[in-house]
């Protein structure tokens, strides 16, 4: 089936209109609030979740094995996030060129190549979650409970990827309220799942960290089967008819998620050798604990970036395909405007209260002294991971996934590995070296993704 023969006049809607006709202030905020609220939904998860694992006896262990843990699954991402760039680009560009039979078709073989991905990151997860986590360098205790965390995990992938590219498909068609009420109800679900099953509350069994485990993966199901059913309602709604391969279909999105893919994982790969020169470090568990608590605390700082980053999207692509690429890039500064003066905001709170912050999690001294450090010299980055968010957003929704490619890549590996080298082992500055490193990295990161979208080019990408 060719990918430029499709027709069909597009189901106009109210977001549509608005993100290529309204005011561009509504149409940031009309996309940004609900994917706000989503974000501090998740963030509220991620903060529960710790608090629960803090209450057990052998919390440290399972702090870090949570942190170890979280890693494996960030190859299942690579793939769905690859998967989801494709469709978040194709979707916004033809639903604004209205073009809507292709939209639909781009969503369909999206979902279609979701069940394969899942497939795959299911048996390597499963298989290889041990020796992965050893590869980490995880000891003792850590190892069994970041294992077992993985591949209950791994085995919600299918659910997982389908839910992701549901949802990226109706925020690209500039509706964001219904993964809003998705993302609430995986997010309850998933609390009170984590309640009954870490801590064994009546009938349940008390699992401890695998509780957790469990818990997530119960609520991705009920995740995927709602965004299916929002899907069925939406202005994409034809898109689960006629399920059929189509190779050209998975080319094309490949095409665009490719670099996507590696992107992702290149960020996995190199936050797992960060994770493995943190245990290289004395006192190696503590560390973990705190990088772990560390950024479920920084999380509340990215919530917005996120929103922004998410919005940008929608607005840039369907404004290219319209033909309106001034329009296209003044929506993507307004964007970015907003994002780095509330994120800035939060990095004044880390730096006014960290400790405060911190003990909201945990009344270990060493891991509490370690997560100050943590919060104060990341700080320093947030502006700029604000407007490195937002132009990666809004280079997505151009299609433009290589660019951002190379420059993680150089700030990963030229930038923040090497200097973590450097500054934790052999200056012998610990802790403070990595979250240095850290946070120069994520500096140039904002600062190149900004000069390159400045440059325009994101303007003349063909997706058809």
């Amino acid at each position: 089936m060719s990918t430029v023969e499709l027709k069909r006049p597009v189901v106009k809607d109210q977001a549509s209109e608005l993100i290529k006709t309204g005011r561009i202030s509504s149409a940031v905020w009309f996309l940004a609030w609900p994917t706000i609220i989503n974000t501090v939904f998740q963030t509220a998860h991620g903060i529960i979740n710790r608090i629960f694992l803090g209450e057990l006896e052998s919390s440290r262990a399972a702090q870090a094995a949570l942190g170890l843990g979280s890693m494996a699954p960030m190859i299942q991402f690579a793939m769905v996030y690859g998967i989801s760039a494709g469709t978040s680009a194709l979707v916004s560009r033809y639903l604004g060129a209205e073009e809507q039979e292709n939209a639909e078709e781009s969503t369909r073989q999206s979902l279609i190549f979701a069940v394969f991905a899942g497939i795959l990151s299911t048996v390597l997860l499963v298989v290889a979650a041990q020796p992965f986590v050893r590869l980490l360098g995880a000891e003792g205790k850590v190892i069994e409970y970041a294992a077992g965390y993985t591949a209950i995990f791994g085995a919600a992938s299918i659910p997982l990827c389908i839910m992701v590219i549901g949802t990226s498909a109706l925020r690209a068609a500039g509706d964001v309220k219904t993964p809003l009420y998705t993302g609430g109800t995986v997010v309850l679900c998933n609390v009170i799942f984590d309640w009954l099953l870490i801590f064994g509350i009546g009938p349940f069994p008390e699992m401890g960290i695998y509780g957790a485990a469990l818990a997530t993966a119960i609520s991705y199901v009920f995740g995927m089967v709602l965004i299916l059913w929002f899907l069925r309602k939406s202005v994409l709604r034809r898109s689960l008819n006629r399920l059929r391969i189509h190779i050209n279909w998975f080319w094309k999105l490949l095409g665009i998620g490719w670099p996507a893919i590696i992107q992702q994982l290149q960020f996995s790969i190199s936050y797992s050798v960060y994770m493995l020169l943190i245990g290289m470090l004395d006192g190696a568990t503590a560390i973990q604990a705190a990088l772990t608590i560390g950024l479920a605390i920084e999380s509340t700082s990215f919530m917005p970036g996120a929103a922004y980053n998410i919005a940008a999207t929608p607005l840039v692509g369907q404004n290219l395909g319209a033909g309106q690429p001034k329009r296209a890039e003044r929506c993507a500064w307004y964007a970015a405007r907003h994002a780095v003066i509330i994120m800035s905001v939060v990095a004044i709170v880390f730096l006014a209260i960290p400790e405060y912050l911190a003990r909201i999690f945990t009344q270990d001294e060493s891991v509490v002294r370690l997560i100050v450090s943590y919060l104060r010299i990341n700080a320093v980055c947030q502006p700029f991971l604000a407007i490195g968010m937002v132009m990666s957003g809004a280079l997505l929704g151009a299609g433009d996934t290589r660019m951002p490619t190379w420059i993680e890549f150089a700030t990963f590996y030229i930038i923040r590995l090497p200097l973590t080298w450097l500054l934790a082992i052999v200056f012998g500055w610990h802790a403070s070296g990595a979250w240095s490193a850290m946070c120069i990295s994520n500096v140039l990161y904002g600062i190149l993704l900004t000069l390159w979208f400045m440059k325009g080019r994101w303007k003349y990408i063909q997706l058809h």
